[in-house]
């Protein structure tokens, strides 16, 4: 069975593993044979694990979770890896891929979930493919129901999801639109933020000028501010070796996110800042 097709006007893609085969792939091999008739039973239905020609892998996964047949804990602790990829599946996703977003929603992902100990292995950028691996000792497979939700928030489209090994799982993503978890919304007027690790990362909607003080008045900071793209790429950024009590920055139309904290100490900022947004 081959099935193809146009895919956002960026490729011709072929896919041409059936629905059993590709069950074959995220499983254990002796699970898929002792539960074979029952696997075949739950997806009998075969058309309600296609979308528009593909293989729906994140409906796939989450049907095999849901009746106990995702095995994902290991014999032993072990050092697992958890990979994730843009134009690796065979088709041109993404012209323009972000290698530093990608790393940054990843971390936070894997962060997030709890993995508070965990190293990229391997990083790989060539012309538009990206690829990042981490690694991490732990009692089981990284659950990847979860992992295809927390993508989803971040503002990526699943591809494709291999079981590379039983110690390796490699996640095809496509990037719709960038989304920063837990970043602050920058709004009309006046407000006040706190994070106790002193750094506080905005998303902004508007044009205009941000006022930005810390919230105790006499404190004095060294700014530095970093303004990203929706690409999670630097388009300006300021690191100041004199102390101020504010600082003031000009917003355009390219500027998507800001992460902001001293240049020296993040704590100093660690008991809140105010900002006063004015649109233009």
């Amino acid at each position: 069975m081959l099935l193809c097709q146009w895919f956002f006007s960026l490729g011709f893609f072929c896919y041409s593993q059936t629905l059993q085969q590709k069950i074959q792939t995220l499983i254990p091999q002796n699970t898929y044979q002792t539960n074979e008739n029952f696997i075949k039973k739950i997806f009998s239905n075969e058309k309600n694990f296609y979308d528009n020609g593909n293989l729906n892998v994140s409906k796939i996964i989450s049907t095999l979770k849901n009746n106990g047949l995702l095995s994902l804990k290991l014999s032993k602790p072990s050092d697992i890896s958890i990979s994730f990829r843009i134009n690796f599946a065979g088709i041109q996703t993404d012209s323009l891929p972000s290698f530093m977003f990608l790393s940054y929603a990843t971390s936070n992902l894997l962060t997030s979930m709890g993995y508070s100990y965990f190293y990229t292995s391997q990083a790989k950028k060539d012309h538009d493919r990206i690829s990042l691996t981490y690694m991490l000792n732990t009692e089981s497979n990284i659950d990847p129901v979860v992992v295809i939700n927390n993508l989803s928030k971040r503002g990526y489209r699943i591809v494709n999801v291999t079981r590379d090994s039983p110690l390796h799982w490699i996640y095809d993503v496509s990037l719709r639109q960038s989304s920063l978890v837990n970043a602050d919304i920058v709004k009309q007027g006046e407000s006040e933020l706190s994070k106790i690790n002193g750094k506080y990362w905005l998303t902004l909607n508007d044009i205009g000028v941000l006022n930005i003080a810390p919230r105790e008045s006499g404190v004095k900071w060294y700014p530095k501010i970093l303004i990203f793209d929706a690409n999670m790429d630097v388009i300006d950024s300021v690191m100041l070796t004199n102390a101020t009590d504010n600082y003031k920055i000009q917003i355009t139309n390219q500027a998507q996110y800001i992460m902001i904290t001293d240049n020296y100490n993040a704590n100093i900022l660690r008991n809140g800042i105010m900002l006063n947004f004015q649109v233009k």
